[in-house]
């Protein structure tokens, strides 16, 4: 396993894309910015952005985000994006799945 993963937890997330499809995604979660350049190949790189609310939950799923970061989510699978650019999470939740 690349080195980048060390220090990750692994996590499903449930999101709704923009086309209104709900998905089941596994991969790793971390609470830091990390450089995309940094990615392993056959990887994807994600962020979360926190809601705005002062609730501190995760509020949506997308390519990069500057404002509001929360964390950092890597997985194999690709996320498609609508034209506003994020996926809307439904549930987050911890899980040993390898």
């Amino acid at each position: 396993m690349n080195k980048l993963f060390k220090d990750f937890d692994k996590y499903y997330i449930g999101i709704v894309t923009a086309d209104g499809r709900k998905h089941c995604i596994r991969g790793w979660y971390q609470d830091h910015r990390f450089n995309h350049d940094d990615c392993p190949k056959g990887y994807n790189m994600y962020e979360f952005r926190e809601s705005d609310d002062g609730e501190n939950y995760l509020a949506s799923i997308e390519p990069y985000v500057s404002v509001n970061h929360s964390g950092t989510f890597v997985t194999r699978s690709k996320i498609s994006f609508g034209e506003n650019g994020n996926g809307y999470i439904f549930e987050v939740c911890y899980g040993h799945y390898y």
